[in-house]
């Protein structure tokens, strides 16, 4: 059974999900301990600025040793009636993982057991589509996040985590995006969180310097940070008559990135250590650094002219926001974080509102598509046994028959062509009864039944192969 453990900007606060921040260590750290919890097969870890989220695939949960009455804790944090006793199982163990996770990021658990969002089966498949195609970020149609599950796959897949239950999901997933992609508009002129950041940037600064707009200098604007955000930013302030810096821990690697980028006569380069000093020469900056905080308050002066900091980054790089600066008397600074976006990505949201019903659409017919594709993962070795059987005892008694004499060998491919014929006609209908078993789940026993007969093997395992990721370093 697929489940998937969400706490994302749709119903988790910055503060919490800046605690639920991973690198790669603490990723692979907390994977290798859920999958102690017993009913965890397979796991994925994905963080974002956005959210944190855990792909599952419980398996053999009907086994369990412990009974419901053990997991009495959890029942109130269940929002919902269950189908069935195994929805009951998986829900629990659902609430183990994400006491685990409060465990190992020191959160009081009735926080997290709150506040997460759970969706097991073809709801959790349903919601891992819609992550994949960007119907779930706070700008839809935005491209970083198929790179980001896809790098969460690979770290996963390559730390022996998950295996061919998650791989299937995901590659139907990257499948369901590349179509939504293809058929609506939804990424069509593609909008990230950086680019909405620099027009409501330039927007604010605007409005507040309206007067002899025509022999203002330039704004000075600085970008802190090399990554996937830093870059973005970059990208989208070339398109302004504006002067930008760019700082970066490793100045090195900065230098690396403009040369990459063809921006080195564009972008200035400010070296790391002078960030404090000179971080009150600039009208607009974004951070987007990973690490946490490195700015506080003793950093700023007061000045008359109006700024904006941009804390792009979970967790944040800032330690304070604007309501705090207000107090300390710092009136003309103003902070944003990324879910201060939210409410002005909301004219985005409203012009691609029919891509996204199309989109959803899109979904709705993979995941049907993907359920009835694992359900028939079941039947196909039935019939190709069921058939494989058939030809071997076509070959056997045409080999007897030749051998005793009653057919001559210049006719054994007439006969086996016959046989052939006669056989299909035969296993024809009973092809089409087993086909039509696969989405009825009271006839797994029957199908359980004709496997044996025909001496199936125990495990129907996928073909091996890896679902399609980045190898792109981070």
């Amino acid at each position: 059974m697929y489940a998937v453990i969400s706490f994302s900007h749709k119903n988790t606060n910055v503060d919490l999900r800046e605690q639920l921040h991973f690198n790669d260590t603490d990723n692979i750290a907390l994977l290798k301990i859920l999958h102690n919890i017993q009913g965890v097969s397979e796991s994925i870890l994905l963080t974002t600025c956005n959210r944190c989220e855990i792909y599952i695939y419980l398996q053999d949960i009907t086994n369990m040793n412990k009974t419901i009455k053990q997991y009495k804790y959890y029942e109130d944090f269940i929002q919902q009636p269950l189908d069935s006793d195994i929805d009951t199982y998986a829900i629990y163990i659902c609430h183990e993982i994400i006491a685990a996770l409060a465990h190992f990021k020191g959160i009081t658990p009735n926080i997290l057991h709150s506040n997460a969002y759970i969706a097991l089966q073809s709801h959790a498949v349903h919601h891992v589509f819609c992550v994949a195609s960007s119907l779930m970020s706070v700008v839809i149609g935005e491209t970083q996040i198929s790179g980001q599950m896809k790098a969460a796959y690979k770290l996963s897949y390559d730390n022996n985590l998950c295996a061919k239950a998650l791989t299937r999901l995901l590659h139907f997933a990257f499948r369901c995006a590349a179509q939504v992609r293809t058929l609506t508009d939804i990424s069509k002129n593609p909008v990230s969180v950086a680019s909405i950041a620099i027009n409501v940037g330039l927007d604010y600064l605007q409005n507040e310097q309206q007067i002899d707009c025509k022999n203002k200098p330039k704004a000075n604007i600085l970008v802190v940070g090399v990554g996937e955000m830093g870059l973005l930013c970059l990208k989208n302030l070339i398109k302004h008559d504006v002067a930008i810096t760019l700082c970066n821990r490793t100045k090195a690697n900065a230098q690396e990135l403009l040369h990459a980028h063809n921006l080195t006569h564009i972008v200035s380069l400010l070296d790391f250590t002078e960030l404090k000093q000179c971080i009150n020469n600039y009208d607009m900056i974004f951070f987007a650094v990973a690490g946490g905080a490195m700015i506080t308050h003793d950093a700023l002066q007061i000045k008359q002219k109006k700024r904006i900091f941009f804390d792009l980054s979970i967790p944040r790089n800032l330690t304070f926001d604007t309501a705090q600066l207000q107090a300390l008397g710092y009136d003309n600074i103003e902070v944003i974080c990324v879910d201060d976006l939210k409410n002005k990505a909301i004219a985005h949201v409203n012009a691609r509102k029919e891509s996204a019903k199309m989109a959803m659409g899109i979904v709705g017919q993979f995941v049907l598509d993907f359920e009835h594709w694992l359900s028939g993962l079941g039947v196909n070795p039935v019939i190709k046994a069921m058939r494989y059987q058939a030809k071997l005892a076509s070959h056997k008694e045409i080999n007897r028959a030749i051998k005793k004499g009653f057919i001559p060998e210049a006719l054994r491919d007439n006969v086996e062509k016959l046989l052939h014929s006669a056989f299909n006609e035969f296993l024809h209908t009973p092809t089409m009864k087993i086909k039509a078993m696969a989405d009825d789940e009271t006839a797994d026993s029957m199908l359980e039944t004709i496997a044996n007969l025909f001496g199936t093997q125990d495990g129907i395992l996928l073909n091996r192969y890896k679902c399609e990721y980045d190898t792109t370093k981070h």
